[in-house]
């Protein structure tokens, strides 16, 4: 069987199969009313207002200051018009809507980077605060914006003098720089969502734009090598670590990729018939819990909100025969957000738009619960809970301090939650990360042992991980110890999670053995609803946790929220559970018990 893609597309079947693909008029005319209204009127209020000024001061920002949403906000909302703009003119064949995204695709390449600042290597590299001229920095969004130019010259019917221009800046931009410069960070330094996303983009600049079918070869045959190098890096269970929204930018896209050479080639070019998609296409419906939310680990926001996404998903559901995909891409779909993102995918609108499939029904096939042994993931579910349970490491990409952590929703609402991560700034990727609240064990739902929190490294870790999945029970256990400096002084520090679907319980044990009788012991627990107590119990709106009074004592502290990333999902105010022993000993065991009223 063929291990890697190089194996399932060689060049010379690359060279004599790939064409380009186009949309009918047909199918535009088959885009069901209610998606046809909402995308128009998204459209009509974005031409109703000026288009977004990108100034340098304001990408200087970073440099200065960290802040990255001044220039980010109008440099996306630049991109989501064009997409929006570009599917009014196919729903309606109206020349305004070509004026309007032809106004749009100039300003864009005018445009002296497409480079957003925090990805700005070589003027980073300078220590200045703008980009110069001749810089080529091919990054997530100057891929990403080649790939939506691509798009929109395949698909809306744009002046000779436009394409042209598409095709040259493209060309100095993307193509030129990805074939001439063969070490990029993203390909050779670390492996990530980076990796396949710029890939995506790539294939469809190749596919949809290049004129030169030698070099059309070229560039794919260079993204097929890339993402053998992703897909080599990527556990055999299919697990992301860094996340379910950066799934959609990492399996997502690599779908993304193996969709359009497979749609080009008329189904001669099959990627998907690598081993690891099937795992890779069932991750995302196992860390769904209900609507919007989701199992929300490392820097993923707790809800996703991105429709679009439907599309990779529901490819990978069809070509790996993956039901759960299916019937989560058609659950997304369904959802009625807007349909074109804040950080919009063209194709991944048009796929979303143009696949009748998504809008039939199929069984949810349900998995009751995922075991993900590479990645070191459970999520289990009964009739009314969830409970998801990490292990692995602290230098896991978009990494958190939280060896041990896990999340419990009832009736499909996370009660002791995962925060995510606050809007990205210079400090989210520098040296300084962990000195950000949401990246530290204190915020996670774990303990602190004699004043001490989890570190980051590869080498804090858990150890022993295991699950053992029934039909009435499911356990999980792991020793947290490792993932603690060694002057916190544990020998051992066993944590387990049981399930009892019958009886509707989570019960949490934490068993410990320290070199001596601690200075502290405090468990932490981050907590979402309206808060009551009672002697040995609390309850999280329509969750309760019991716990020996006796044995522990509780305090309630407020955590607001100021940042908008977090407070759009939790809103202004979450509250942290601080749970502390009364008696300090070197060994000892604590059960906290968690119900739904």
């Amino acid at each position: 069987m063929a291990q890697t893609l190089r194996d399932l597309l060689p060049e010379e079947l690359l060279a004599r199969s790939l064409d380009k693909p186009f949309a009918t008029v047909p199918a535009w005319d088959s885009v069901p009313a209610a998606d046809r209204t909402a995308l128009l009127a998204d459209a009509e209020s974005q031409l109703a207002t000026p288009w977004p000024v990108l100034l340098a001061s304001d990408y200087a920002r970073f440099h200065h200051d960290g802040d990255r949403e001044r220039y980010e906000t109008p440099y996306f909302a630049r991109r989501r018009r064009i997409v929006t703009s570009a599917v009014a003119a196919l729903l309606t064949g109206e020349q305004r809507w070509v004026a309007d995204v032809t106004d749009g695709i100039w300003l864009v390449c005018d445009e002296l980077t497409w480079t957003i600042p925090a990805h700005a290597t070589s003027a980073i590299a300078r220590g200045e605060a703008l980009p110069r001229p001749g810089d080529r920095d091919l990054d997530l969004f100057c891929a990403e914006t080649g790939g939506l130019l691509a798009w929109v010259d395949a698909l809306v019917g744009l002046d000779a003098g436009t394409r042209d221009r598409i095709a040259t800046e493209v060309d100095r931009r993307v193509l030129t720089p990805f074939l001439e410069i063969r070490d990029w960070p993203w390909l050779t330094g670390f492996t990530n969502n980076w990796n396949p996303w710029i890939h995506s983009n790539l294939t469809a600049c190749a596919v949809l734009l290049e004129r030169d079918p030698a070099q059309r070869t070229e560039v794919v045959s260079r993204v097929i090598d890339g993402l053998d190098v992703f897909l080599d890096s990527y556990p055999d269970d299919g697990g992301c670590d860094e996340g379910a929204s950066y799934w959609t930018r990492a399996g997502g896209a690599v779908a993304d990729s193996l969709a359009l050479l497979y749609d080009a080639s008329g189904g001669t070019l099959d990627g998907f018939r690598h081993p690891k998609l099937r795992p890779i296409a069932s991750y995302l419906p196992a860390m769904h819990i209900d609507g919007l939310w989701y199992v929300n680990f490392a820097d993923c926001p707790a809800q996703l909100d991105d429709p679009s996404v439907a599309y990779p998903l529901y490819r990978l559901g069809v070509h790996t025969d993956e039901p759960s995909a299916r019937h989560h891409a058609r659950a997304i779909k369904r959802r009625g957000d807007p349909l074109v993102a804040r950080i919009p995918s063209m194709g991944r609108v048009v796929g979303t738009l143009l696949t009748p499939a998504l809008r039939a029904d199929e069984e949810d096939p349900g998995a009751r619960a995922t075991w993900l042994p590479d990645t070191e993931v459970l999520v289990a579910r009964s009739e009314r809970l969830l409970l998801a349970l990490k292990g692995g490491h602290n230098d896991e990409s978009h990494n958190h301090n939280d060896v041990g952590s896990f999340v419990i929703a009832v009736d499909g609402v996370p009660r002791i939650v995962d925060l995510g991560v606050g809007s990205y700034t210079r400090q989210t990727f520098s040296a300084e990360r962990y000195q950000i609240f949401t990246m530290q064990s204190d915020y996670h739902n774990l303990p602190k042992v004699n004043g001490l929190s989890q570190l980051p490294g590869p080498e804090f870790r858990a150890t022993g991980m295991s699950a053992g999945i029934g039909d009435e029970r499911v356990r999980c256990e792991l020793d947290l110890a490792r993932a603690y400096p060694a002057e916190a002084g544990i020998r051992s520090w066993r944590r387990e999670l049981v399930m009892d679907r019958p009886a509707e319980l989570i019960e949490l044990t934490d068993t410990w053995e320290l070199q001596e009788a601690p200075s502290s012991l405090v468990w932490h627990l981050v907590v979402n609803g309206p808060i009551t107590t009672s002697d040995g119990t609390v309850q999280i709106g329509d969750l309760s946790i019991s716990y020996d009074a006796g044995e522990v004592a509780l305090t309630i502290e407020p955590l607001p929220l100021t940042d908008p990333r977090l407070s759009a999902i939790w809103g202004d105010r979450l509250n942290r559970l601080v749970l502390s022993a009364r008696t300090l000993t070197a060994t000892g065991t604590t059960t906290f018990t968690v119900r739904p009223s």
